[in-house]
Parts: C-alpha cells; sequence; structure tokens
C-alpha cells in the first residue's frame, strides 16, 4: 500500500496547468484530458472495481469532500468563481450526486452515455472547454486522494484519472456534436410580462433571429431551461415552459423568489422589451405512451402546475384523450391555474381537474387504489402519472403510486427546491 502523501506526483498530475482562461494557455483541441493511468493494463471491470472500491471510502463524507473539492479547485482556479453563482450548499449536493451516479453506472452505458449528454448539454451555456475539464480533473484527484486517506494508492489514482479521461472525452465530445447542431443558448425579447396571481409572473420571450442559427428555439413540452438576465450575468436559474410549442415564443410562469435571485429580478425588475439569454432546452419529462397505460394522473405543486399544463396542451393537440386526472397543489387557496386547466378540460373531455390544499398523498392514494384492465393486457396500475414539485412530495407520492400497484417505469417526476 502507498500512503496518500506518497501520491502526490500522480495527484498533482495537473499542478502546473494555468486554467486561468487568459489566451495562449488553453488546451488544444483534441487534447487528452488525462493520460496518467495509461501506464497500467486496466480491463473495464479491474478499473471499474477500483473506483467503486474507493469510491466507497468517499461516499460516507460526501457532503464534506464535495466542500473540499471546491475549496480546492476555486483556490486554485479563481478566476472560474463566476461560474458558481448558486447557493454553496447546492452546489455541493448537485456534485457529490453527479459523480455518484456517474460511478454508479460506469457499467451500464445505455444510462452512463445519455447522462454524460445531458451533462454535457447543461454545461455548454458556461462555454467550457478543456482547460476547464483539466481543471476540475486536478482537484477530483486531490481530493480523492484526500478522502482515501492511507488507503489510497497510485493505482486508485490513476483509475480515477483514467475513468475521469473517459468521462471528459465523452462530455468534450458531445458538447462539439451539440456546438454544431445550434448554440448553447439564444438571446430573447421579452414581449409580455403579466401577473397570474400574487407573486406569480407570466413571462413570454420571443428567441431572436440570428442568420449564424440553423433553425428555430426547439423545445417539447414538459422541458425546461436555463435563463440568464442581463441583470445577473452569469447566473441561470431553470424554469419550465408553460406552453406547448406552437409558435415563436416561449413562456414561462415564474415565482418570486429569494431577494436578488433571477426570480425575484423576472418577477419584480423586468418589463417588456427587456433581453434574456434561454438555454437549450433539457429534461425528459412526458405522459408514458398510449401502449403502456391507458389512464393518467398528474400532480403539481405550485408552479410545478405549469409544465403539467403544456403536456396536457400538447395531448389535446395531438388527439391523446386517455382519462386524466389533475391534482394541483397548493399551500394557501386557489391555485392560480386551476381556472386554465378546467378551460382545458372543456376541450380535452376525459380531464379532471382537482384542488388540494397542502398534503396530496390521501388523493394520490385514492387515484391510486382504482385497478382496470391496461392497454396491454392484464391488470395493472390506473394509469402513467406525471409528478411535479418539491422533492419531499414526489418521493411520497411515487411510493404511494408504487404501492398501490403502478410500475415505476411508468412515474415521471421533475424535481424543483
Amino acid at each position: 500500500m502507498v500512503a496518500a502523501e506518497e501520491t502526490t506526483d500522480k495527484r498533482d498530475a495537473y499542478a502546473h496547468f494555468d486554467a486561468s482562461g487568459e489566451p495562449g494557455v488553453e488546451a488544444e483541441e483534441g487534447a487528452a484530458i488525462a493520460s496518467g493511468g495509461a501506464e497500467w493494463a486496466w480491463t473495464q471491470d479491474e478499473l471499474i472495481a477500483e473506483i467503486r472500491e474507493s469510491f466507497l471510502l468517499i461516499e460516507p463524507h460526501g457532503s464534506q469532500a464535495a466542500a473540499w473539492f471546491y475549496e480546492h479547485f476555486l483556490g486554485a482556479n479563481p478566476r472560474y468563481r463566476k461560474y458558481f453563482s448558486d447557493d454553496p450548499a447546492t452546489q455541493h449536493r448537485r456534485l457529490f450526486l453527479a459523480v455518484q451516479r456517474i460511478v454508479a453506472d460506469m457499467d451500464h452505458l445505455d444510462s452512463f452515455l445519455p447522462y454524460l449528454r445531458r451533462l454535457a448539454l447543461r454545461h455548454r451555456k458556461f462555454g467550457l472547454r478543456a482547460a476547464h475539464y483539466q481543471a476540475f480533473g486536478a482537484s477530483l484527484l486531490a481530493t480523492v486522494a484526500q478522502f482515501c486517506g492511507p488507503r489510497c494508492t497510485e493505482r486508485t489514482i490513476a483509475a480515477w484519472e483514467t475513468g475521469y479521461g473517459l468521462v471528459a472525452t465523452v462530455m468534450l465530445e458531445a458538447a462539439a456534436e451539440l456546438d454544431a447542431a445550434a448554440p448553447p443558448y439564444w438571446e430573447a425579447e421579452i414581449t409580455a410580462h403579466e401577473p397570474l396571481a400574487d407573486g406569480i409572473a407570466r413571462i413570454v420571450a420571443r428567441p431572436l433571429e440570428d442568420r449564424r442559427l440553423p433553425g428555430g428555439y426547439l423545445f417539447r413540452a414538459g422541458q425546461f431551461a436555463a435563463v440568464e438576465t442581463a441583470a445577473l450575468p452569469r447566473v441561470w436559474r431553470d424554469f419550465s415552459f408553460a406552453a406547448a410549442p406552437g409558435n415563436d415564443e416561449i413562456e414561462f410562469h415564474v415565482q418570486l423568489g429569494k431577494p436578488g435571485g433571477v426570480s425575484e429580478v423576472l418577477v419584480s425588475q423586468t418589463a417588456v422589451g427587456d433581453r434574456l439569454r434561454i438555454a437549450s432546452a433539457e429534461g425528459e419529462l412526458a405522459f408514458p405512451d398510449k401502449e403502456q397505460v391507458s389512464r393518467l394522473l398528474a400532480v403539481a405543486h405550485g408552479t410545478g402546475a405549469a409544465p403539467v399544463y403544456a403536456l396536457v396542451a400538447a395531448a389535446v393537440a395531438e388527439g391523446d384523450l386517455r382519462p386524466l386526472t389533475v391534482l394541483l397543489v397548493s399551500d394557501d387557496g386557489p391555485h392560480y391555474l386551476a381556472d386554465a386547466f378546467r378551460a382545458l378540460a372543456d376541450k380535452h373531455g376525459e380531464l379532471t381537474v382537482e384542488e388540494v390544499d397542502g398534503d396530496p398523498l390521501a388523493a394520490v392514494r385514492a387515484h391510486g387504489a382504482v385497478r382496470e384492465q391496461s392497454a396491454v393486457g392484464g391488470p395493472g396500475g390506473i394509469c402513467g402519472a406525471v409528478l411535479v414539485g418539491p422533492g419531499a412530495m414526489v418521493d411520497e407520492c411515487r411510493s404511494a403510486l408504487l404501492a398501490a400497484g403502478v410500475v415505476a417505469q411508468n412515474v415521471a417526476s421533475d424535481l424543483f427546491d
């Protein structure tokens, strides 16, 4: 065994790399992200086993490890602080969950590769290049050495360097492919700004035409996009689309947030004519296919009803009129979209809208207890479900539906903090 302090050369493979972003120091396009593990003759199983065994030492200290990583990363690369505008605890949690998922899925390519593509898509708006990935890799290796302690060996560091090199290469290639198809974000102009309820604004924006772009802004109902305002450069916040595609405009419903945040600026400090940047659409939220289920349930808290409204509007437009129950959850009185959903019900014909104050579990259990013959034959749960809201609500509703017999793959969710 080699103690952590004896792995300095490996751990600091990028110690002298200048990731400042200044001209002349960025890595050449196509340059290797990590090569220190090349001397080891790995099989795939050996590489993954080494990474997972060492990660077991790090995992119990997830929040501390993530915090230590960012301290090391930003200490070595102070110019990159501009990319990290979120609450530190949230940023730390997201990093650890991402690493945890990557480590778990390394031998499941059907999950591993699409997830890396989504990460690459999510980070394109920051203009990340090989230099940024190299700087990130240096701090990752340092964190592994720090939290594996005396059980960290040269083999451990080499395994992480090789694994990270694979991840970074896949993400850079995916980003390059996406860059060739569409820009990372669009400039847009606000065309409508109006209150929907106390502290909630309807904001409509039109992406501006640009001859350099290969086509218009593309999205699907149920997706979301990060938004940046001129008042808060490099600070992005995710918002779900509140209307199905159908014209050249994009609609969001924004709830007043903490003072000085993107939501507060959008609700209180923007007006028609102001400019936004809207990143490429993300997300896979959707109702299950007709072949899988014959009935549908949607549970939405607050402005989480916006993407559900877009999904239902798209279903009506496409002629998908399966029986559907929408539970609109609010904490203090009538839901702001209740009337809009009831108007949509007149077009749908099989749509039932129910408002729930507070805890929606009783209503979810009541609907989940209904059984019917599924569209593909054989007994099944009532439906596929879409759940949008705070993590605790989504987790509890999912558990109630699974307990009632709804198949896990037929429950889609979208969380917001």
